[in-house]
C-alpha cells in the first residue's frame, strides 16, 4: 500500500472514532431522566423554573378610628312659619368615632367593603331669636341636645398605584346613617321657661366620598390615613313639652347634617404572598 493510502486510512478512522464518541455523548446527555433528576437539577440551579404570579385577590379585615367634624344646614320648628325667626347659631360638636369593616381585593387596582361604625356622643347646641308679635314679647329659644348615631356603608375604592410601599386611593360609599337625638332641652330665657323633648332616632339614606393614603408594613398588615366627606341626612327630637304642661310642639328639627371626617386604621389581608425559593448555587 502507498503512503497516499495509508494516510487516507488514517483520517478514515479518525473520522469515525470522533463520529462515535459524538454519538456515544449525545446518547448520554439526551438518555432518560428521572424525577429525581429533574428536581436535583433544578435545586442546584441547572434549571430556573420562575415562580407562579402571587394572587391580588383575597379577604381583608379593618379596623379604625377618628374624629367626626359634623355641619348642619339648618334648624327649624313649627313655629317657625311667619313667627319672624332667625336662627343666629347651629353646631354639632366634633366627637371620637370607632368602626370595623370587612372587604374584598378583587383586583391590585380595585377593592371593596362593607363598614359599620359608631359616631359617639356629640352636643347640638342652637339659638334662634323671633321677634314681638301680635302683643306678645320678643323672646330667644336654646337649644342644646346630645346627638347618637351609627353609619353602615358600602364602599368600592381605586388604588392608584403603588410608590415605596404608599399606596393613594379615592373611593364611594352608600348606605344609611341612624341618628338619635336625646336629651331635648329648650330654654327661653326672657319668658322664664324650659321645655323638653322626648328622645328620637330617624334612619336615613347615607352617601359618602373618601381619599387617602396607604402603607405597607407587611405584606399582610397595611395602615391607613383618610379624609371623608359623609352626608348622613337630618335628624329631629321628639315632642318638646314645657316643663309646666302649658304648651308644646312636634320637635326640633336639625336639617342636612353633613361632617367632614378624619380617619386613622389598619387592614389586615388573610391571604399571603406567593413564597419564591431561590435556586441554591
Amino acid at each position: 500500500m502507498t503512503t497516499k493510502g495509508k494516510f487516507m486510512n488514517t483520517n478514515r478512522g479518525s473520522y469515525l472514532l470522533g463520529a462515535a464518541l459524538g454519538s456515544a455523548l449525545v446518547l448520554a446527555l439526551c438518555g432518560p431522566t428521572s424525577a429525581a433528576d429533574i428536581y436535583d437539577g433544578g435545586l442546584k440551579g441547572g434549571y430556573d423554573v420562575p415562580p407562579p404570579p402571587p394572587t391580588d385577590r383575597g379577604i381583608y379585615f379593618k379596623g379604625y378610628i377618628g374624629q367626626a367634624n359634623p355641619d348642619v344646614g339648618g334648624l327649624w320648628t313649627e313655629d317657625f312659619p311667619g313667627g319672624g325667626f332667625n336662627v343666629h347659631h347651629k353646631d354639632i360638636k366634633s366627637s371620637p368615632l370607632y368602626g370595623i369593616g370587612v372587604g374584598w381585593q378583587a383586583r391590585h387596582w380595585l377593592r371593596f367593603d362593607l363598614t359599620g361604625e359608631y359616631r359617639g356622643d356629640a352636643v347640638f347646641v342652637g339659638h334662634d331669636q323671633y321677634p314681638a308679635i301680635g302683643g306678645g314679647t320678643a323672646g330667644t329659644n336654646e337649644y342644646t341636645a346630645d346627638i347618637k348615631s351609627w353609619l353602615g356603608l358600602a364602599n368600592a375604592y381605586i388604588d392608584m398605584g403603588n410608590w415605596c410601599g404608599f399606596t393613594p386611593y379615592i373611593g364611594a360609599g352608600i348606605g344609611f346613617a341612624s341618628i338619635s337625638v336625646e336629651g331635648m332641652k329648650d330654654i327661653n330665657v326672657f319668658n322664664r321657661s324650659v321645655a323638653f323633648g322626648t328622645d328620637k332616632t330617624n334612619t336615613n339614606f347615607a352617601w359618602a366620598l373618601h381619599a387617602g393614603v396607604s402603607y405597607d408594613v407587611t405584606p399582610q398588615v397595611v395602615i391607613d390615613l383618610a379624609y371623608r366627606y359623609s352626608d348622613l341626612g337630618s335628624a329631629q327630637s321628639g315632642v318638646v313639652t314645657t316643663f309646666d304642661g302649658a304648651a308644646s310642639y312636634s320637635g326640633v328639627h336639625i336639617k342636612d347634617i353633613t361632617s367632614n371626617d378624619l380617619l386613622f386604621g389598619v387592614r389586615y389581608k388573610l391571604q399571603r404572598e406567593a413564597v419564591v425559593y431561590q435556586p441554591v448555587k
